[in-house]
């Protein structure tokens, strides 16, 4: 009996001691417990303010802005000035039907240019490009939705990397999308020999641009670049599509310089499968008004004048005559921002980019003239290989 008396008096201290472990781990227990529980309240709370944010942001009634590139060694910022208000996205009326097909679409990736026309309609506001692989998954999304034709411009489009930003483009859109029609659109001073070598396989048509065959009419225009030689630039360029099996187009502005100049000869010497012919366009922002980089009001012609212009080369076959009324609606333009520009108003206001909203929601606000864009003609024999071409 004393022996086990003595034996509970001596596990008296044990119980004591395993009570106040338990004590201290119920404790630590319940500060973990109460620090989880504060922590997933203040990650539910941190979450829903940064959506809530995001939400705000996205739908924020937006200013007009003008972009305006400040050169840092050779990195790209910009600087936003406010220079007036217009309405955002989510007031104007959608300009474009709900079943617009992307058939044919006109991507200037690129406002940089060499070359100083007078009445560029697409000029140098800002100096961004896309990364590669975003534009590929823009092209891609657009391919997706129909796209068949693809036409790149800028801006200068071999002015970004020489020329391989555009080839490697053009590599993408003909072998991953398949694309039936790759066509660029260049003053042709910087393309090379080489780049046809790497990329020419990859592209359908190129197009040139040249308003006159007076040297004296292009400098006065713009349409060069210090001693360059823009019309031997042409005809080099109108070689190597011929060794390279491309098809060689010619695009012409008619302005007041070049209304009176009968190109017949030289453009059936050269012989493009397609001369297109458009008449001097004003698109606010761009090349008039106030806020414009170019002021075009001096270039522009009358419809007669267009129209006399058209009848001097009557005799000409490949000729695809475009006025201010069939050019103004019936493209679509995607801007170095893969947004589309809306030219319905007289000026270029842009949908979101298709990056952001996907290609359905931004074409409700690209002012597409769909049935414009085939009564001039936008649907055409467009893929080298079915255009029987004698290389």
């Amino acid at each position: 009996m004393m022996q086990y008396l003595t034996s509970n008096v001596d596990d008296e201290p044990y119980d004591s001691l395993y009570f106040a472990y338990c004590q201290h781990i119920s404790v630590f227990a319940l500060i973990v417990i109460t620090a989880s529980c504060v922590f997933v309240v203040v990650f539910i709370l941190v979450a829903t303010f940064v959506v809530q944010r995001r939400v705000a942001r996205k739908y924020a009634p937006k200013r007009k802005i003008s972009t305006v590139n400040i050169s840092v060694g050779e990195s790209d910022q910009h600087k936003e000035v406010k220079d007036g208000e217009t309405k955002p996205e989510e007031e104007r009326m959608p300009q474009s039907e709900l079943n617009v097909k992307p058939l044919s679409v006109n991507y200037h990736f690129t406002r940089q240019c060499n070359y100083n026309c007078g009445f560029c309609f697409h000029t140098a506001k800002t100096s961004f490009v896309l990364p590669l692989e975003q534009a590929k998954r823009g092209l891609e999304l657009l391919k997706e939705k129909g796209m068949e034709k693809i036409n790149f411009s800028g801006g200068e489009p071999f002015i970004v990397k020489r020329g391989d930003f555009v080839g490697e483009l053009c590599r993408f859109c003909k072998i991953d999308l398949a694309l039936p029609s790759v066509t660029i659109v260049s003053n042709g001073s910087l393309v090379t020999e080489k780049w046809f070598e790497k990329y020419g396989k990859y592209l359908d048509i190129l197009a040139i641009s040249c308003d006159s065959f007076n040297p004296d009419v292009n400098e006065t225009i713009g349409r060069q670049q210090g001693n360059k030689n823009h019309l031997q630039s042409l005809r080099q360029v109108r070689e190597w599509c011929y060794q390279y099996k491309i098809a060689f187009k010619i695009n012409t502005v008619v302005n007041t310089y070049n209304q009176e100049e009968d190109m017949t000869e030289p453009i059936q010497e050269l012989n493009p499968c397609r001369w297109k012919v458009f008449q001097c366009l004003l698109i606010g922002g761009e090349n008039a008004g106030s806020e414009a980089l170019r002021h075009a009001e001096s270039f522009v012609v009358s419809d007669d004048d267009f129209k006399n212009f058209l009848i001097r080369h009557k005799s000409v076959s490949c000729l695809v005559p475009e006025s201010n009324d069939f050019m103004r609606n019936s493209y679509l333009i995607l801007d170095e921002y893969m947004r589309f520009l809306d030219c319905t108003k007289g000026n270029k206001d842009p949908s979101k980019s298709i990056l952001d909203v996907g290609v359905d929601n931004a074409l409700l606000f690209s002012g597409f003239d769909e049935k414009m864009f085939f009564k001039r003609g936008g649907k055409y024999v467009w893929s080298k290989a079915d255009l029987r071409l004698e290389w």
